[in-house]
């Protein structure tokens, strides 16, 4: 099947390929991906994530800590937490439809500091689901736009406090999404 613009018109992929190469559209094409490709070996998508437990009216903390060896450009930030359903830790919680089951994310507050340049991120305590998935409940997965340019062997402290009345456990997960820069 002749796929060619003119048909006919070249006799090998020689032909099409110095047409294209002389084309301004189409050598702007050709630059934007061997540009893409040379970026991509310095910069690709990754996610750092942390998880724990926080038991009621207490305060954890929870470290990660950037590779050395690359920068992270940080776009999205998104949380989640849960407590379970009954007091014994045995059923999960399956929202029901007033979506009043047991999610989390309403008692626990999170503060974030830069340790590595000494930065606070948050104005102390924020409730998490003002930054972490605003409105989230039966539908958590809302990245908040969260950008920040980690350096190399940067250390993220994330103390999580747990404004939960009961003593209850809850659960949360934090992930950040952006790119890993190569340092050269």
């Amino acid at each position: 099947m002749n796929r060619s613009p003119h048909p006919g018109r070249y006799t090998d992929n020689v032909d099409l390929a110095e047409e294209i190469s002389e084309n301004p559209t189409f050598a702007a094409l050709g630059n934007q991906l061997l540009h893409d490709r040379e970026m991509q070996a310095m910069r690709w998508q990754y996610v750092y994530q942390v998880s724990g437990t926080v038991v009621g009216q207490q305060t954890a903390v929870n470290t990660l800590t950037t590779e050395a060896g690359t920068s992270f450009m940080c776009r999205w930030i998104t949380m989640s937490a849960f407590s379970y359903d009954s007091g014994n830790d045995s059923s999960f919680p399956v929202p029901n439809s007033a979506g009043s089951a047991a999610w989390a994310g309403r008692g626990l507050s999170v503060q974030i500091t830069d340790s590595k340049s000494g930065r606070e991120l948050t104005s102390g305590f924020v409730a998490m689901e003002l930054i972490g998935t605003p409105g989230y409940g039966m539908n958590f997965q809302h990245p908040f736009p969260f950008r920040y340019l980690f350096y190399p062997n940067s250390k993220l402290r994330f103390d999580i406090r747990n404004r939960d009345a009961a003593t209850r456990t809850h659960y949360y997960d934090i992930a950040l999404t952006g790119f890993k820069i190569l340092q050269e």
